[in-house]
């Protein structure tokens, strides 16, 4: 699944950059592409909708999903299974979204908890460099989590200077964890 979702987000970057250089066209200059500012609304909805739209072929339940019209559920994203009477049985994807410094941390620390296989952390920085720094920290800190689970962290920076997501994967098995 972790090359699945890879895939999702480079066809997420390429609608936004076929985007970008249609707006800088509109203004008169393609080749200003570049300057064009794929905001966070923007994206954020558009990896939530790709999720969803995914989540619901493999017969997922997706919170939020404007189909549904369903909001958040504890995280920004999630994909849950429920049973023919309705009882949640597991969630099998949670997903973090955050490109402000301020909450970073604490978005993080919700997935670390999270008993879900698949766990996404997305976030924005400008530099290669600072996505490098970002996967070092989240790394440690998922490395110093007990978890009483076996989980995939797909580690997701949208480097605003390469105008592209640069990606990391984790993979936690549960006789790595400390008791």
């Amino acid at each position: 699944m972790i090359e699945a979702f890879k895939q999702w987000f480079q066809e997420i970057r390429e609608d936004a950059v076929k985007e970008k250089i249609n707006k800088a066209r509109i203004k008169g200059d393609e080749s200003k592409w570049k300057q064009e500012i794929w905001r966070s609304p923007d994206k954020n909805r558009a990896i939530k909708e790709r999720f969803c739209i995914e989540g619901a072929r493999l017969k997922y339940e997706s919170r939020p999903c404007n189909k549904t019209h369903s909001k958040e559920w504890l995280y920004d994203f999630v994909w849950r299974e429920f049973d023919c009477q309705r009882n949640l049985k597991r969630v099998i994807l949670t997903m973090e979204i955050e490109v402000s410094d301020q909450y970073f941390n604490y978005d993080f620390s919700k997935l670390l908890q999270a008993d879900s296989e698949y766990k996404i952390m997305v976030f924005q920085v400008k530099s290669e460099q600072e996505v490098e720094k970002i996967f070092q920290l989240l790394s440690t800190a998922v490395l110093n989590y007990q978890s009483k689970t076996a989980s995939n962290y797909l580690l997701v920076g949208w480097c605003t200077s390469l105008n592209d997501f640069i990606f990391k994967n984790i993979v936690v098995s549960i006789s790595e964890s400390l008791y």
